[in-house]
């Protein structure tokens, strides 16, 4: 069975204060604006289980797509998902329940970005703020996830921002 991966990079987050640790820092209303942009062009997606790290940029641009995307699962957040290392970042996909055949995965760089040139032929220079990649996936069982078994399926980078 094919499963469906969507590589999200979480939004535009605010430096406005300095002394806010990493994984405190919020969205910038851009960021906001640019998953609310990212959120229409995707359209309902009822059956994807969302995942996202701990970090409040993730969390938050997370909810905006369960919000705007119609997603009927909860959101989940995982821990290890919360790193800027692709063999951490694959470690924890290969861990994702293998009955979700449709994931959204939102996370962080230099991870997402190193993971995907590793799956993908297709290679990135950097996966942007908000950056949306779609992986087909040809396994049964997330630990078999490999570049062998991935093909690119959609990417958006810049989504239209219609304000």
């Amino acid at each position: 069975m094919n499963k469906t991966l969507r590589l999200i990079r979480h939004a535009k987050s605010s430096w406005q204060e300095p002394t806010l640790h990493d994984i405190d820092r919020p969205l910038r209303p851009k960021g906001v604006r640019r998953t609310q942009a990212l959120a229409r062009q995707l359209g309902p997606l009822p059956d994807s289980h969302v995942f996202t790290s701990r970090a409040k940029r993730a969390h938050d641009t997370a909810r905006i797509l369960h919000t705007q995307c119609n997603m009927t699962k909860p959101i989940e957040i995982i821990q290890a998902l919360y790193t800027f290392d692709a063999h951490d970042l694959m470690d924890c996909l290969h861990l994702l329940p293998d009955e979700c055949n449709d994931v959204t995965v939102v996370c962080h760089n230099p991870a997402i970005t190193s993971l995907i040139n590793h799956l993908n032929t297709v290679q990135f220079d950097n996966i942007v703020t908000a950056g949306y990649v779609e992986l087909q996936v040809t396994v049964s069982k997330w630990h078999k996830l490999a570049a062998d078994t991935v093909s690119l399926q959609q990417v958006i980078f810049r989504p239209e921002l219609s304000d």
